[in-house]
């Protein structure tokens, strides 16, 4: 437990020039229980927002939130029975390990019998149970994050909300402690609310992604819905890589790209289209019954597991990934090369062609 349902959420701010800001805009949702749900958007789009509303560290403009369908919206932050791990860690600079995630449970007035075993087992939990001695001075940003993870499990809360706690950290530390996140999450059976602007982290880490916008809520589900799935170019293009072409209806399942013709497995509605393609989805060895384009290579990036190969296709950039096979390094395309590559229509995405096709392709 429990469950978190946000309901016509609004949040407004007023600047310093008095000028009137939504931050957020009518947001209905239901996060599930015992479930890792990430808040992923780019800066800016209101996830932190909402994060510390359901906290109570906001109150909102209008609308409700309610845990287990009981309104918590007027709760003080102490009364909503939550842990909260911030981006800078906030731990006590004078307070050793032990007694910073003993903190919470002295302040509610727990035994010290009750205290022990709470702080011996989430010191344990998070890998600090040799460093109980040691000032937050004396650890890595990875441990003191650990240890500000303790301390929001010692209340014994149910909800989890974290917010960018991976941030400030080095990749490697970062890349190791979501999974420890995931996995205390689940022994713990938390429901756990990650913000993070970073979509690897999301993809990783979630049950549950819900993607944010300006404000408003693009689309929510499994990171492999979102990634296979998307609803929006934006949403194609913030969740993993996808290439865009613009396209027209020539039938009820074909459409012509630059005067060729893509066979589409499903109904074409709209005259005028927007074709998604995932970078991995392109054949750079074009295969004859699909449709083929030609451009120059001008760039290819070794991203260790493949090479990502990106072309120009009169003066747009086609990103395309070819996987490396077994230990053989050696390129059979070089920067500068005019290749020609392939795709499917099984494979594509297919959506609206927006007004302002170049301000739809931005991330903001």
């Amino acid at each position: 437990m429990p469950n978190v349902k946000i309901v016509n959420l609004i949040k407004r701010f007023v600047s310093a020039r008095g000028e009137d800001l939504l931050a957020l805009d009518r947001l209905n949702l239901d996060i599930p229980d015992r479930k890792y749900s990430t808040l992923l958007g780019p800066s800016g789009c209101g996830k932190t927002t909402l994060l510390r509303i359901i906290a109570g560290l906001l109150e909102p403009t209008s609308g409700q939130i309610l845990f287990d369908n009981m309104d918590v919206s007027g709760k003080m932050t102490q009364e909503r029975d939550i842990g909260f791990v911030f981006q800078n860690f906030s731990i006590f600079p004078h307070m050793d390990v032990w007694h910073n995630a003993a903190y919470g449970p002295v302040v509610r007035g727990w035994s010290q019998a009750e205290i022990a075993k709470t702080v011996e087992r989430n010191l344990k939990l998070v890998g600090l149970e040799k460093r109980d001695k040691a000032l937050p001075h004396e650890l890595s940003g990875g441990m003191n994050q650990r240890l500000g993870l303790a301390r929001a499990l010692a209340g014994h809360s149910s909800l989890l909300l974290l917010d960018e706690p991976l941030s400030a950290l080095d990749a490697k530390i970062g890349a190791f402690l979501r999974y420890e996140l995931k996995k205390i999450a689940k022994t713990n059976h938390l429901t756990a609310i990650h913000v993070t602007h970073n979509q690897e982290e999301a993809m990783t880490i979630s049950d549950n992604i819900i993607l944010m916008r300006k404000g408003e809520i693009v689309q929510t589900g499994t990171p492999e819905a979102l990634y296979d799935q998307p609803n929006s170019m934006f949403a194609a293009n913030f969740i993993g890589k996808c290439n865009f072409f613009k396209a027209r209806k020539k039938s009820s399942h074909s459409v012509e790209i630059d005067g060729k013709m893509l066979q589409l497995p499903n109904e074409v509605s709209q005259d005028k289209i927007v074709i998604g393609i995932r970078p991995e989805k392109i054949h750079l060895d074009p295969h004859p019954d699909q449709i083929r384009f030609s451009g120059r290579i001008e760039l290819i990036n070794f991203l260790g597991h493949l090479y990502e190969y990106r072309i120009n296709v009169e003066s747009d950039i086609v990103s395309a990934y070819k996987r490396i096979k077994g230990k053989n390094l050696k390129q059979k395309y070089h920067e500068g090369d005019v290749i020609e590559f392939s795709f499917s229509g099984e494979d594509v995405f297919v959506f609206p062609e927006p007004e302002d096709f170049k301000k739809e392709l931005s991330l903001g």
